[in-house]
């Protein structure tokens, strides 16, 4: 967005400089002083004079010719965007042929502009009149003051760099409302054919029906958790990605967060939204129970008891009842007049605050998320009753519509239920973010041992794809202002190495992954100077880059794809269901169903061939734990500098606790003491690289990859079955999504997978710690740990968790088989083996139709920018670790956005009339295609030679028409993958640009690890 001084410098220029303070005070920028209508301008400018002397400016700045550039600049826009095409159909059945549609200029701007926000958000213009999309897009705008005189000016080659990064930006935006209204679009045919279906009589099919429709909507978020230690950003740093300066509560160094919030978007209106959802009144009076009876063991005969604690107790007490209630009873706590504030907590509801603004949002919360120790006055503070507060932003889709920010705890909470959904969080986060002050970043030692105290949870034992370590306040810098620009960069560079360097030393965390290219990312951030830019540049906050990855991983693109081709399917379904007879369909359900029984096989062997190496690991593991289970024992129950008695309280509380003391102290926070992982770390260690190697979080490993091999050939079946076209293309989105279901089953069966160890040893254990918990008086430790040593000396204990995790293995196994075998054996029958007189009564031939040509436009290539904080140019960018596209657009920006919509959209009834939805880029297509050619014509006989996916490619290039059937029957026939591979490369590469990234789309989608490990070659 253009700074307020572009509007400053052209009044002075118009001799208004005193209406600048008016246009300051309402924001006025460029675009706005475009918009300004008669009213608007008699409320700028009461004065008559000054009045028609702006109006008579305005006009003439209004009317004048673009420069060179800028003419160029909208020119190749709108030549670019000719390439969208449009389809109309007739009122019959007849459809005419599609043509493509020259974009014509909106010229009136408010009727372009109500159109766009039916989209979503405008896209912002800069004073050079290039358009830009403004990282903020979806959240209120902050006017920024021009850059300070000490403040460098950008070289030619840096200009040259932020334009492409504003073409990129530009492009990915425009994708996103095209996205948008297809998306839209087949909603609104669904819902209509889901009520047609809610009115018919329940059947097998149409049980099935409503099963589609269902799944259909379901939308699985993806998580990314930020911790850090009180003090280092973590609130500021989550308000200014959002583009909020006061929406999570931060205070000063006495006060912290004390519970878990998670941030997402509030897709329904545009309020501000808080649900606060509290522990039980039950988990309450035995979090206080637990502390009268740590009081009670002090007063007893045990001997020289640790009162350490007491002020932690205290805390949680105080805290609530202020200081009356140290001295009150469990019964008077409890008392329901205590509670009368938040009737909410004893009748077990959320209590939500629905508010107009951020900074309301944030006053009302406060007192339920934070523990403020330097209050003097007493003020209720709720938090100890708070399990989870959720905030609902508005205006924020383009970044949290499919992804949730979770503020989390640094190790999770001695309360039991907001521990267990602590672990929940940490283990399904898709991201993690480590914050820390800049000015600590290495030396400090509490974010590193989250780090490392955590990585079990969301490594192995989780599903993290990217781990990001967050420096924040750069901007905080004792040198001399005249530098500072300079000095900040320098630090921040030095940094970045450090904390690399640092990380690469971190052996515990480093064996959970894989060591993929960019798993590991550093950010130096300000959060300040991406507000008020004293010193810096947005870009050089790097919080734009932040707000990128969370646009990446939010994955617009690919959710419409993939609701688009699940639409598709259905409607398949019904469409070939009322054009066929069922009664000559058996050749093909028995090709099918050998089909499924040889892939079925072979996924089972392979999995088998996984049981038989864990046996041989976990053997290996019992035999080190059964030779040192002493040692395991005492490193935990009689650790080195503990005085004997001192250690007591710590000993007592873990047998009651099912080996687990958790420290309410916060400084102690991130030193749990499990017994039961200590007796499981020599298995866990004897499993941990091959757990790794099958189960990966940052890549294929070879039990995702035999699912995502797994395949029932229907594209190719088409050929010679061409009357069960339609069948066979529902069979195939029905694999498709089913993979994809089996993949998310898999990450989450993986983590109970790896957690067996532990939680059979507790199993095991858990009689041993009852009757030690028990012992009291004299020598009560000796006996305790006298106890604990003589069960796991008598007991199996590491047998058993080695036998309880292969069971888990082979569940696994017949998991994945048999959803394969149940669900794929429903589809053939309800696809080929149902009467049409069972379907629909109505004809939704005209619905099949435009959804197929959404879903076809649909798989042009994604356009999203790079996410790199350290961008280096390569020939060939367009391929990530994710499998989704990720290019360089060069195609030039409209200097007006509003300019941007083409003919594809109906700005009166909003419908969408096109059909093949092309992305508006012409420049920025052919460089695809052309970084496509590139890429097959270096890599080719690496794919050669190493793909192996080459029929499912073959199949996506028929259904989309790049090859022909003579081709694609000659390239079944080859004798080996490296001869079929020779024969497809050969044919792509002569079918022109267009068919070689039509081939790399397919490559991304069915060979990601190769893509990705051709890519790091070519960065080399």
């Amino acid at each position: 967005m253009a700074s307020s001084s572009f509007v400053r410098d052209l009044l002075t220029n118009w001799g208004l400089s005193e209406c600048i303070k008016n246009f300051e005070d309402h924001r006025i920028d460029e675009e706005s002083l475009r918009l300004l209508e008669n009213e608007d301008i008699c409320e700028l400018i009461p004065e008559i004079g000054l009045k028609k002397k702006f109006i008579k400016k305005l006009k003439e700045y209004k009317g004048q010719k673009p420069s060179n550039k800028d003419k160029k600049i909208q020119e190749a826009t709108l030549s670019s965007a000719s390439c969208i095409t449009a389809c109309k159909t007739s009122s019959g059945n007849a459809e005419k042929c599609c043509q493509k549609a020259i974009v014509t200029p909106i010229r009136s701007h408010k009727k372009a502009k109500r159109m766009m926000e039916n989209i979503g958000s405008l896209p912002k213009t800069t004073n050079s009149g290039v358009g830009e999309i403004d990282y903020d897009l979806c959240q209120p705008s902050t006017s920024m003051g021009p850059p300070s005189p000490d403040k460098r000016k950008s070289d030619g080659d840096d200009a040259n760099k932020q334009t492409k990064k504003q073409k990129r930006s530009a492009a990915s935006r425009t994708t996103e409302i095209f996205d948008c209204k297809k998306k839209t679009e087949v909603k609104k045919i669904m819902e209509s054919l889901r009520s047609k279906l809610e009115k018919m009589t329940s059947t097998k099919l149409t049980n099935f029906l409503r099963d589609k429709f269902e799944t259909l909507e379901k939308d699985k978020k993806k998580i990314v958790g930020v911790f850090g230690k009180t003090g280092a950003g973590k609130s500021s740093l989550i308000n200014t990605i959002l583009g909020e300066t006061k929406l999570l509560p931060s205070g000063n160094q006495g006060a912290c967060t004390s519970v878990m919030i998670q941030v997402e978007a509030n897709m329904i209106n545009d309020k501000y939204i808080a649900e606060i959802e509290f522990i039980t009144v039950q988990e309450w009076e035995d979090e206080l129970s637990s502390i009268f009876m740590a009081r009670s063991w002090e007063l007893g005969d045990d001997e020289d008891m640790d009162d350490s604690n007491d002020d932690e107790d205290d805390e949680i007490i105080t805290a609530f009842y202020g200081n009356v209630g140290r001295g009150k009873t469990l019964e008077e706590l409890m008392d329901k007049r205590c509670f009368s504030n938040i009737p909410e907590f004893r009748s077990a509801l959320k209590k939500c605050f629905l508010c107009d603004t951020a900074e309301e949002l944030s006053e009302n919360i406060r007192c339920f998320t934070r523990s403020d120790t330097q209050n003097d006055a007493f003020e209720p503070q709720y938090w100890p009753l708070v399990k989870c507060i959720t905030v609902k932003v508005p205006n924020s889709k383009d970044l949290l519509e499919h992804v949730v920010l979770v503020d989390l705890p640094g190790n999770g909470d001695c309360n039991k239920s907001r521990d267990e959904m602590w672990k929940k969080f940490v283990g399904d986060c898709s991201a993690v973010w480590i914050v820390s002050d800049i000015s600590r970043a290495t030396s400090e030692k509490e974010c590193w041992e989250i780090l490392d105290s955590t990585v079990s949870l969301f490594g192995n034992g989780g599903e993290c794809q990217s781990l990001s370590f967050i420096c924040t306040k750069t901007d905080v810098i004792e040198m001399n202002q005249k530098d500072a620009h300079t000095n900040i960069l320098t630090r921040n560079k030095t940094t970045k190495k450090k904390v690399r360097d640092k990380f690469q030393k971190q052996k515990e965390v480093k064996k959970h992954f894989s060591g993929v290219k960019d798993f590991f990312k550093v950010f130096t951030v300000s959060s300040k100077e991406y507000r008020k830019r004293k010193h810096l540049e947005k870009e050089e906050t790097e919080i734009p880059h932040l707000q990128e990855f969370l646009r990446n991983l939010n994955g617009h693109h690919t959710r419409t794809s993939d609701y688009i081709s699940g639409a598709y399917g259905i409607l398949s379904l019904i469409q070939g269901a009322k054009n066929s007879n069922m009664t000559d369909s058996k050749e093909l359900c028995q090709i099918l169903e050998k089909k499924l029984k040889d892939n079925l096989k072979s996924i089972g062997d392979s999995m088998d061939e996984s049981w038989e190496v864990f046996d041989r690991c976990l053997s290996q593991g019992v035999q080190q734990s059964e030779d040192s289970h002493e040692k395991l024992i005492n490193k935990v129950i009689s650790p080195r500098g503990k005085k004997h008695g001192g250690y007591h309280k710590v000993v007592k509380s873990l047998c009651k606790h099912d080996g687990i003391y958790k420290p309410k102290r916060k400084k102690n926070r991130g030193k749990e003491i499990n017994l039961n992982e200590s007796l499981a770390s020599c298995m866990r260690s004897s499993i941990d690289e091959e757990f790794k190697y099958f189960f990966p979080n940052d890549k294929w490993g070879p039990i995702r990859e035999q699912i995502e091999n797994f395949t029932l050939e229907a594209t190719s079946l088409i050929r010679d079955h061409p009357r069960w076209s339609l069948h066979l293309r529902f069979l195939k989105m029905e694999e498709r999504e089913l993979k994809a279901e089996l993949i998310c089953e898999l990450r989450k069966k993986k983590k109970e997978i790896y957690f067996t160890l532990t939680k059979s040893i507790m199993d095991s254990m858990h009689s041993c710690y009852r009757r030690a918990s028990l012992h009291t008086g004299k020598d009560s430790l000796k006996r305790m740990k006298d106890e604990i040593h003589q069960h796991v000396k008598n007991v199996n204990i590491f047998r058993k968790a080695k036998d309880d995790m292969l069971v888990r293995l082979t569940k696994l196994k017949n998991f994945i088989v048999m959803q394969l075998q149940s669900k794929l054996e429903r589809s053939i029958e309800i696809s080929l083996k149902t009467p049409d007189s069972l379907i629909f009564p109505d004809d939704v031939t005209e619905d099949y139709n435009k959804i197929k040509k959404l879903m076809d436009c649909s798989s042009t290539v994604p356009f999203t920018s790079i996410l790199d904080p350290q961008p280096t140019t390569t020939a060939f960018q367009s391929m990530s670790g994710n499998g989704k596209k990720h290019v360089q657009i060069t195609a030039p920006i409209d200097p007006d956005p509003l300019n941007l919509q083409p003919a594809l959209f109906d700005s009166e009834s909003n419908d969408l009339r096109g059909s093949e939805c092309q992305v508006p880029t012409d420049a920025g297509t052919e460089l695809n295609q052309l970084s496509d050619v590139a890429f097959v014509k270096k890599n080719r006989n690496a794919l050669i030679q190493r793909v192996k996916m080459v029929d499912a490619i073959a199949d996506d290039l028929l259904l989309h028409d790049m090859i022909q059937d003579e081709m694609y029957e000659k390239i079944s026939k080859g004798s080996t993958t490296q001869e079929q591979m020779r024969i497809l490369i050969g044919a792509v590469q002569a079918g022109g640009r267009m068919s070689t990234s039509a081939f790399c789309v397919a490559l991304r989608t069915y060979e990601p690890p190769l893509v990705q490990d051709l890519e790091s070659s070519s960065c080399l």
